[in-house]
């Protein structure tokens, strides 16, 4: 890691560490808020709003601590110039879209090892391993070689592991990397760690109580995916950028799941995906098409429909086996009034030999 790479850390690790100012900030700006409507209107309202800031400030405080402890333990496992980018950090207003980051990434915790994120899993994580384990008996997976880029928290890649493949996860974020090392390393148990995602959903929420509400994580606990001693298969991860981190590799099986739309240009990860498979190799996506630099002025970006992707895709040599819609919601409320609901592509193909 070098200079430039310990300043990008400092400044995720400042963004978490920063989640506490900005807890108070919202909070006082729903104080402030509450003065400015009408004495007789703050009286009506006023007891069970004044309980619920209080609540707020309570839980805000809670996942600071949970926040805190998951950038301590990462920077550790992140080696000497993680923990640099720790001792360095100086608190400060973090970019909206650093700030924007950390909360997602309390959203992806609830969506990836909570049980209430299993209807999206079930959605989109399901259906591919399912279809894997059509295609690979039980008794020959440790030898079927998976790469998941854009794994995210790592979750898909733990219920890989758990069917019997042999994984590598990948990842760029190190928001992502830094709480997926927490996840798979630190804890413990089940269910050992609370949060409270939803504090700051004003919005299209029917309670209080809603808002309020907590979600324990991991619900499956890492650790109890079997002795490595024995076990015949492996599970690695590995951070930086797809196009490179692949540059020299093979597998037998590429996973996308909610990944395709991260590229400048998909076309580039479709050719990269064609090389680094096995002859025979199988490719498995799901997810939508919300390109990440459609409206980033400095970055380049094609936004191609998915019909012109599948054109591509076959163009470049795969055999298509599968193609069907998942309909799926991400990083929801279960509890809110607004229900996004994305309708992801999901084909299947595979190498010829």
């Amino acid at each position: 890691m070098d200079e430039e790479e310990v300043k990008a850390t400092e400044k995720v690790v400042n963004a978490f560490f920063y989640y506490q100012k900005y807890g108070k900030d919202k909070i006082l700006e729903m104080i402030n808020q509450m003065r400015k409507i009408p004495n007789e209107h703050q009286i009506k309202i006023g007891e069970s709003y004044k309980q619920h800031i209080r609540n707020v400030t309570q839980r805000m405080e809670h996942n600071y601590g949970v926040l805190k402890t998951i950038i301590n333990y990462g920077a550790g496992m992140f080696g000497e110039e993680a923990m640099k980018a720790l001792r360095i950090h100086q608190l400060r207003r973090p970019t909206p879209e650093y700030m924007s980051k950390v909360l997602s990434t309390i959203r992806q915790i609830c969506r990836e090892w909570s049980t209430d994120g299993n209807p999206e899993r079930e959605a989109t994580f399901t259906p591919i391993i399912e279809e894997l384990n059509t295609i690979y008996e039980p008794e020959n997976r440790h030898n079927i070689r998976i790469l998941v880029p854009g794994c995210g928290l790592g979750r898909m890649a733990y219920d890989l592991i758990n069917e019997g493949y042999t994984v590598q996860g990948n990842e760029f974020s190190m928001f992502m990397l830094m709480t997926s090392c927490f996840i798979l390393n630190a804890c413990k148990e089940e269910n050992q760690f609370t949060l409270y995602p939803f504090i700051f959903d004003k919005s299209n929420s029917w309670s209080y109580e809603d808002q309020l509400r907590p979600i324990q994580f991991p619900d499956k606990c890492p650790n109890t995916v079997g002795d490595s001693t024995t076990r015949k298969n492996a599970f690695s991860m590995c951070a930086g950028d797809f196009m490179e981190v692949t540059a020299n590799s093979s597998f037998d099986v590429i996973v996308t799941a909610w990944f395709i739309d991260t590229a400048h240009n998909v076309l580039e990860y479709i050719e990269q995906i064609y090389k680094c498979l096995e002859p025979n190799g199988i490719w498995i996506n799901c997810g939508p098409l919300t390109y990440h630099f459609e409206d980033d002025k400095e970055e380049n970006s094609i936004e191609l429909p998915y019909t012109e992707i599948i054109r591509l895709v076959k163009e470049t040599g795969f055999v298509v086996l599968n193609e069907k819609q998942i309909d799926s919601r991400y990083t929801v409320n279960r509890k809110s009034m607004l229900q996004n609901l994305f309708s992801c592509a999901y084909f299947s193909c595979r190498k010829p030999a």
